[in-house]
């Protein structure tokens, strides 16, 4: 049966609280105060509907509830299914502008179309004007 994420809503909320707590002395929110849960999963699940079902079904395999340990049953899932769960909730969580400020990334730069191409060639002139220098061997 395909998952929905509605299907596995409950595992998602304690899975990014467990995951991605927050600290407050760095100032870095936690994944609930930036809506990891009901905004920036579902668009970071819509960037890879490759990935998508199987990250649900291995959600779906967790308890509803949220364990006594979360993260000890994060830590005994194979290494695959961690990387999956971090594709997709630490994934979304750095979609967040918030964390993205406070990481100092400035995002996406775009780059000009035109590039300098007197530039590139006082670059490139020097290397061409010298000729080969290496031997064959």
């Amino acid at each position: 049966m395909t998952q929905s994420l509605q299907d596995v809503q409950r595992q998602i909320d304690w899975l990014c609280d467990a995951m991605i707590p927050g600290d407050p002395d760095l100032g870095f929110p936690s994944a609930r105060d930036v809506d990891v849960q009901n905004t920036l999963l579902p668009a970071a699940l819509g960037t890879r509907p490759d990935l998508a079902p199987d990250f649900l079904a291995l959600v779906a395999r967790f308890p509803r509830d949220c364990p006594p340990d979360p993260l000890a049953l994060v830590n005994a899932a194979s290494e695959d299914e961690r990387a999956l769960l971090g594709r997709f909730i630490a994934g979304a969580y750095l979609m967040s502008p918030q964390v993205t400020e406070r990481l100092g990334y400035p995002g996406f730069q775009e780059l000009p179309l035109d590039p300098d191409y007197d530039e590139i060639m006082a670059a490139v002139e020097p290397i061409v004007e010298r000729g080969p220098i290496y031997r064959e061997v």
